[in-house]
This record gives structure tokens, sequence and C-alpha cells, in this order.
């Protein structure tokens, strides 16, 4: 199973998504995706600054962050998560917190991640995978 960070949900709400990431998202089953609600909570802060400057376009990223909830299975930060997350974050920067709670859900689930950002994830044990670097058989 896959987790998708918030950069590769992003990417496919695009107008023209990239072809890689298109091609990859259609050779995978959408039973195997998944989110973690770090990623709700991005967007929807991403939706709130937007809000400031243009309430139109933050009324329709809501309604795609409502359908995007409805459409994927959410991993919430539970317990195991939360501890795994700690000791990923044990003496690393701040900067980091937000994938490392994304990188504790993949690894106590078993997922890999796909991301752009394969780099940030590198400092964590987990499996990334970069769609954008996707070639179809």
């Amino acid at each position: 199973m896959y987790l998708l960070d918030t950069n590769v949900v992003s990417e496919l709400r695009r107008v023209k998504p990239h072809g890689a990431v298109l091609a990859w998202i259609n050779s995978v089953r959408s039973d195997d995706l998944a989110i973690s609600a770090i990623t709700i909570g991005e967007i929807q802060r991403g939706i709130e600054l937007t809000g400031e400057t243009d309430p139109q376009k933050a009324k329709e990223l809501a309604r795609w962050l409502d359908d995007l909830q409805r459409g994927i299975r959410v991993i919430p930060l539970d317990a195991d998560c939360m501890i795994r997350w700690a000791q990923f974050m044990h003496r690393k920067s701040p900067t980091l917190i937000a994938d490392a709670m994304i990188a504790a859900t993949a690894s106590v689930h078993n997922l890999t991640i796909v991301t752009r950002d394969i780099v940030d994830f590198s400092v964590f044990p987990v499996i990334v995978l970069n769609p954008f670097d996707y070639k179809s058989a």
C-alpha cells in the first residue's frame, strides 16, 4: 500500500498533472492508496491562507478536500504513530515535524511514501517512491 504525500495529492489536483505522476497513479489500484491526516491538515492550512485573498477559490478547494476525504482512506495519527514520530524526531530539526508524522504513519502501517521530497524523507527509515520519476512498462 501507498501513502501519498501532500505534494503528490496537490499535483493530482492540477489542471495538467505531471505525466509520470498520472502514469504511476493509473498503474496502482485505488484501494492501495491512502493519505495521512497530516495531509488533510496541510491542505486545510493552504485553504485558510487562500481564503485571506481569494475566498471563492478557498471554497472551491474546501469542496475538493471534502471530496478527497470521501474518496480515499485517511489514516489517523494514533498513539503508535505518535510514539514512532517521537522516535523519528529525536535530535532532528523542527522543520521535519510534519514529514516525520507522515513517515511515522507509513512506518507503523508498513506503507510506501509516495512523494517528490525524497531527500526530506531520507532521514527516516521508511520506503519512498518518487512518482515524478515513474517510467511505465
